[in-house]
């Protein structure tokens, strides 16, 4: 009987062991590829099957169950990965000269633009990356707190000196996607473009983050690495890296929702104060936990602006006075400071593009992430 019991023992910890190094194998597998998440955990688990499978029905050695387990697992994950429908990351067929980074209605437009005022090769993705920074693929087209209107950010004065009739209709209207789009590469090109496409964007932003920003997503939209799906997908699959992908995509999110400014707040459900926000965004992207107020920002990271990630505090003058903000890849957002918020409710919100670099010289501290 005793000699039965450590038989049992003895197969189920060989079989045990097989399972787990089969699994690890599969992690390493799918760790090198970077795709591990929750969804391979069924392909981790089938793996392991395999394993099981092979030593035991079919009696071969457990060294041959544990490689057919890594194999059979990585064949599938890399089906998965390379066999899936296009999103964030996959980028999808390119059009027109441009990637899959852009919502293919809009292509023709960027393209026959391009053309008509000679702005090159580079001059379809520049207008994608306008657009997209200005109006999110023109999905959010409110007149902002500078009066920049439709679907390409104009303001009035500037659309009717360079605005054209982009579609033939006759009519020059800024919320017609042909004409501003044309209109645009009207503007872009007596700006410099394509001969200085720094200065032609600096002229439609006058800041030096907006036009790094512009051009880096244009850089994006040509290769074919983004696939337009929102506003958070696109931003956050245009982001320099996965941490500050996660902060920009809950910020865009956050933002959306247009919730009140609420005293202490930090609940996503419910809203923000300045520094809940703040603190809410940074553990979003796993560089802070819990809650702060502005003293505890203005003591937190390491001096100075970051690279991606910059916390901007205002901690002179009384308490209500003091203010917290915080710039996740060139866009600056904040709860509760004043006019230049796109939320109308006054709570969590971008600050237009416009207004921003006037907005941060409230601030007389700068801290930042290491590393970001």
């Amino acid at each position: 009987m005793s000699e039965v019991i450590v038989q049992i023992v003895a197969s189920g910890l060989t079989i045990g062991a097989m399972y787990a190094v089969s699994t690890i194998g599969l992690s390493l597998v799918y760790g090198s590829l970077g795709m591990l998440n929750m969804a391979h955990g069924a392909i981790l688990t089938f793996g392991g099957y395999i394993a099981y499978y092979i030593t035991t029905t079919l009696g071969l050695p457990p060294l041959l169950g544990g490689l057919a387990a890594v194999a059979v697992g990585a064949l599938l994950g890399l089906a998965v990965m390379l066999g899936g429908s296009p999103g964030c990351g996959t980028g999808g067929e390119g059009v027109g000269g441009l990637g899959g980074g852009v919502p293919r209605r809009l292509v023709p437009l960027y393209v026959g633009a391009a053309e008509r005022y000679h702005l090159g090769a580079r001059g379809p993705s520049v207008l994608a990356a306008i657009n997209f920074v200005e109006t999110d693929f023109g999905t959010d087209v409110a007149t902002s707190s500078a009066g920049a209107e439709g679907w390409m950010a104009f303001l009035p004065s500037t659309f009717e000196e360079w605005g054209v009739d982009g579609d033939g209709d006759g009519v020059k209207d800024i919320f017609s996607a042909p004409d501003a789009i044309y209109s645009a590469a009207n503007y872009l090109h007596d700006s410099g473009a394509p001969g200085d496409w720094q200065e032609a964007v600096f002229a439609y932003n006058h800041a030096d983050w907006y036009v790094e920003k512009v051009l880096r997503y244009a850089r994006r939209f040509s290769s074919g690495t983004v696939e337009s799906q929102g506003s958070s997908c696109a931003a956050a699959a245009t982001a320099p890296n996965e941490v500050v992908a996660r902060m920009l995509a809950a910020a865009r999110v956050e933002a959306g929702k247009k919730l009140p400014y609420i005293w202490g707040g930090f609940d996503p459900r419910t809203g923000f104060d300045c520094s809940g926000g703040v603190s809410w965004i940074l553990g979003i992207g796993g560089l802070f936990s819990g809650r702060t107020d502005t003293t505890g920002l203005a003591a937190w990271g390491e001096p100075g602006p970051g690279r991606w990630v910059t916390v901007y505090v205002k901690t002179t003058g009384d308490a209500e006075e003091e203010h917290a903000a915080i710039v996740i890849d060139g866009v600056l957002y904040e709860s509760g400071g004043g006019g230049e918020n796109e939320n109308p409710a006054g709570g969590w919100g971008r600050v237009d593009p416009g207004q921003a670099e006037a907005f941060i010289t409230q601030f007389d501290t700068e801290r930042h992430p290491r590393g970001y």
